[in-house]
């Protein structure tokens, strides 16, 4: 990676443009990952509903005894990521030290980590969905027909039975761009102050709607769905860490790490609908 040294320039770094996380705030904080990477979540199949025979004189009058079953969803954290870079004392120097090491953690974060966790969890929420043939494939949205789409959508889960409360929309801002223009909304109701997670533009149809890059989203999906709860995304490790002193650099070395993952709730997986583009 070439270095570009000054000669004399301003002690100001031109920023990037970076935006925060969108994800953050979406999932469940039930489960306790302390001291562990893997862990296993049970949960009790229903019980069959009978006839209640009152006329029955031995035996159970509430119908043939079953015993209660049980699931188990194993969840293992497996994505580690890393980062190490150094920052030579003599080249820092003539860059008019503008390479701070605290200013490079904060970069890293904010241009690498934060888009890198968002994406990896919005892939994961959409290879956990759950099933709706309706919106499986061939969904296309134009100005004229993006908000019954999504009020569609929402109806199937509805169907579903997952909760009408604490839904979020996620669309790529291009897609957007249709649902603003839309005939049916003359303007999305606003979220004004209450927001404070990067990306939402308002409310349709009581869903939360969040706008995201294009890049960010899956494969195919034109927009996804997302009940809060229904998914976990633990942070098993997250180091970040400046060393002053290194035996190989004459200078600081900037590290970090971060051990994550993001998954959906097997019993939950319904509260996720994927609105995919048509095959081509």
């Amino acid at each position: 990676m070439p270095i570009n040294l000054a000669t004399k320039a301003s002690d100001k770094v031109v920023e990037r443009f970076k935006i925060g996380s969108c994800t953050e705030g979406l999932f469940t904080n039930k489960y306790k990952w302390t001291g562990v990477a893997t862990v296993q979540v049970y949960s009790v199949d229903p019980l069959p509903l009978q006839d209640y025979d009152k006329g029955k004189e031995s035996g159970s009058r509430f119908g043939k005894l079953t015993e209660l079953g049980d699931s188990v969803q194993e969840m293992t954290v497996t994505d580690d990521k890393a980062f190490n870079g150094s920052i030579d004392k003599g080249n820092n120097t003539s860059q008019l030290m503008i390479k701070a090491a605290s200013s490079v953690l904060r970069r890293q974060t904010d241009e690498v980590i934060i888009p890198y966790v968002d994406k990896y969890r919005l892939g994961k929420l959409a290879d956990g969905a759950g099933e709706y043939a309706a919106f499986a494939t061939g969904v296309s949205l134009t100005k004229a027909n993006v908000v019954e789409k999504l009020m569609e959508a929402g109806a199937a889960m509805s169907e579903k039975k997952v909760p009408k409360t604490s839904r979020v929309i996620y669309i790529s801002e291009t897609e957007a761009v249709k649902l603003k223009l839309a005939d049916q909304v003359v303007g999305i109701d606003k979220l004004g102050g209450k927001t404070i997670v990067n990306g939402s533009i308002g409310t349709i149809d009581g869903m939360e709607v969040r706008t995201v890059p294009s890049n960010y989203m899956p494969q195919d999906v034109v927009f996804m769905i997302v009940r809060k709860g229904c998914a976990c995304a633990p942070k098993k490790i997250e180091t970040y860490r400046i060393l002053e002193e290194h035996p190989d650099i004459d200078g600081p070395v900037v590290q970090g790490r971060l051990l994550h993952d993001c998954f959906v709730l097997d019993t939950l997986k319904d509260g996720i609908l994927v609105a995919k583009k048509a095959a081509e």
